[in-house]
């Protein structure tokens, strides 16, 4: 079965195939084998005890000592949503929570991947990172303070732009 998500920030279409042992997960990356037993996860060679909270078509991921944030899309709304400018310029908050890092100030150039923020939501910490290679233009929170779901976090300028 095809699907269209969203994990952590960046689309992915994917396709969920059944096997005798659980599922093949095919993605522009490859293909990997997974299963789900008893609340261990396993994904080709690693596996790992696994916390999954949902809200809607979205899941909450805590596996191997990281968290994640997995959302089905519709295709269709998918492409639209791409044709808007500026969505990846805001990093939002994936989940309600509080800053517990700040990793990240006005002015600083950063690289896809960089960690801006920890933040804290069901007692989990989780690192905020850069999208995309760019220049923090604002960070909108402060370390302690509390946030709700979708709240704008980072803003990122592109590289070059006054940089």
């Amino acid at each position: 079965m095809r699907h269209c998500i969203e994990l952590d920030g960046h689309d992915h279409l994917i396709w969920l195939s059944r096997t005798a042992d659980g599922y093949i997960l095919r993605f522009d990356g490859g293909d990997v084998a997974i299963s789900l037993d008893n609340g261990l996860l396993r994904a080709g060679d690693s596996q790992g005890p696994v916390h999954i909270a949902g809200q809607g078509d979205r899941l909450f991921i805590h596996w191997n000592g990281e968290s994640h944030e997995l959302l089905f899309k519709d295709a269709v709304l998918r492409h639209a949503a791409g044709a808007a400018s500026g969505s990846e310029d805001t990093v939002r908050a994936p989940m309600p929570g509080a800053v517990v890092g700040v990793s990240s100030e006005a002015g600083q150039t950063v690289m896809e991947g960089d960690i801006l923020l920890v933040i804290e939501s069901m007692k989990l910490e989780t690192a905020i990172r850069a999208s995309r290679d760019g220049v923090v233009e604002a960070v909108h929170v402060t370390l302690s303070q509390s946030f709700e779901r979708d709240a704008p976090l980072v803003t990122l300028a592109p590289l070059g732009e006054d940089a």
